[in-house]
């Protein structure tokens, strides 16, 4: 029998990691070398003149996302071999840098101008934008084609939950939904369940989504306290 067996070969990592797939040390390590790699890109592309990329870019969270990306990409064009003869992609790449740059005064920071003013957030608005959003559904139109028919999760299946059990769960207390704003989402034994349109829930099997709804869970909790606690009795 052959020892040579093949070894899968395994996948490459992401050029661009989500913040909340990351642990603190890796967060750190990662926002150090963007902050290094802008401080580059603002004296090489002169960003000093009229202010064109904001100083406070770093308290725009869609401005930071912007920067990422044009660093994985400006660092796969200049330093993959493949890419050394498509000469166009460096001009896209500038291309893509002046439309960001653009974007900062009409878009990104648009009142920043005499100084950084922090946008507002879905948990200081008044209504329940969330929940609306949820419920409005997507948008389906009549001229849609027919949609495929996937193979149903049930409770019989093994793969699902059915209402009648995540409700008794959450009400013996071995399930907490997310949030008053995100309640088609419930954690029970440590797992990320999601409800389904036919009520039917499902356990939410991507790690990084988990890992999503735990780190923002506890600050929509502590939204829905602050909440409660300014409503009138």
């Amino acid at each position: 029998m052959s020892t040579n067996a093949a070894i899968p070969a395994q996948a490459p990592p992401p050029l661009i990691r989500e913040w909340h797939a990351m642990t603190r040390d890796e967060q750190a390590t990662e926002w150090q070398a963007l902050v290094e790699w802008v401080i580059w890109i603002h004296d090489l592309y002169e960003l000093s003149r009229e202010e064109r990329l904001p100083l406070c870019w770093p308290n725009h969270p869609g401005l930071v996302e912007e920067l990422r990306a044009l660093k994985a990409w400006r660092q796969v064009i200049y330093t993959a071999p493949e890419n050394a003869t498509a000469g166009h992609t460096a001009r896209s790449w500038h291309g893509e840098l002046r439309q960001t740059i653009a974007a900062c005064a009409g878009f990104w920071a648009p009142s920043c101008r005499s100084g950084h003013t922090d946008a507002a957030l879905l948990t200081d608005l008044p209504g329940e934008h969330p929940r609306a959003w949820l419920e409005t559904g997507p948008p389906l139109m009549a001229s849609a084609p027919a949609p495929t028919t996937a193979p149903s999760a049930t409770a019989e299946g093994g793969l699902g939950m059915s209402a009648s059990a995540m409700a008794a769960a959450l009400e013996a207390g071995r399930a907490v939904v997310h949030s008053s704003s995100l309640p088609i989402y419930a954690q029970l034994d440590g797992t990320w369940w999601t409800r389904t349109p036919d009520d039917t829930w499902l356990p939410c099997t991507d790690p990084q989504h988990q890992a999503h709804l735990d780190s923002t869970a506890a600050a929509m909790r502590a939204a829905d306290t602050q909440l409660d606690e300014l409503r009138p009795e």
